[in-house]
């Protein structure tokens, strides 16, 4: 038993020390849309571009359009069929095997436009993760719920919110530009910042950005983030829905 818990240290240690040997990954992708003509133009092999699509019901779609773009002739449209007790409804494009680590500071930034006035409660746009051998492992995501945007988390840690008294409404029928920005941190010491067509309404200090699990060769997390997810990362339960997307980046500023 005392040599099997040896081993079991050391193979910690080890892998703590080369972790970011066996999970390296780009720390910067952008993406217009202007390039392609067809989806499977994006999903090249090796995760040059992008790494998957996602589409949770039959009636779901990701497309190249020019019906709206942010600049340029085209971007990328959504359609998803409402939630319901099933499951939820995605329809989305990831990229991951990228590497995002403790201590550093990601940005994201993307142009959406949401099309129609109606309700959606608990609408995901942005998810950003670990990959795991099954599934993803838990992450943050940017949500809105009742029309203003927010930043809800996959693993134990309250969401956080715009100020009360100063929420900004989510603009419809029109190009939006949001700006997320996570200090990555296990430990109370994260931080994050969202901007809506230039104005900060979220500004918050003292979160833990990451899961504290380290127990990544098994089930659990790297203390990294390696998936960046966009587009209707999950419906409300509300409405159908279709946006589009434009104008996407993800980098690490320092």
């Amino acid at each position: 038993m005392k040599n099997i818990v040896i081993v079991l240290i050391g193979s910690i240690f080890f892998f703590g020390c080369k972790k970011k040997d066996f999970f390296n990954g780009p720390n910067f992708f952008q993406e217009d849309f202007e390039s392609y003509s067809t989806l499977s133009d994006l999903l090249i092999p090796n995760d040059q571009l992008w790494s998957f699509i996602q589409l949770t019901r039959d009636q779901n779609s990701v497309a190249i359009d020019t019906t709206h773009h942010f600049s340029g002739t085209k971007s990328l449209k959504f359609e998803a069929k409402k939630s319901d007790n099933e499951g939820a409804s995605k329809s989305s494009i990831g990229k991951q095997n990228m590497a995002f680590w403790d201590g550093e500071t990601i940005k994201m930034s993307a142009r959406y436009f949401i099309e129609g006035t109606s309700s959606l409660n608990w609408l995901f746009l942005m998810d950003l993760e670990e990959q795991t051998a099954i599934g993803a492992g838990p992450g943050m995501r940017l949500a809105l719920v009742d029309n203003k945007l927010r930043v809800e988390y996959k693993f134990n840690e309250n969401d956080i919110t715009q100020p009360t008294g100063q929420e900004i409404d989510f603009p419809r029928n029109q190009w939006v530009e949001i700006v997320w920005e996570v200090r990555l941190s296990q430990k109370k010491s994260g931080a994050v910042r969202i901007w809506q067509n230039g104005q900060l309404i979220i500004d918050s200090k003292n979160n833990r950005t990451l899961p504290k699990d380290l127990l990544y060769f098994l089930q659990g997390t790297k203390g990294m983030y390696s998936s960046f997810e966009i587009g209707i990362t999950a419906n409300s339960k509300d409405n159908d829905l279709i946006i589009w997307a434009d104008a996407i980046k993800i980098e690490k500023v320092n």
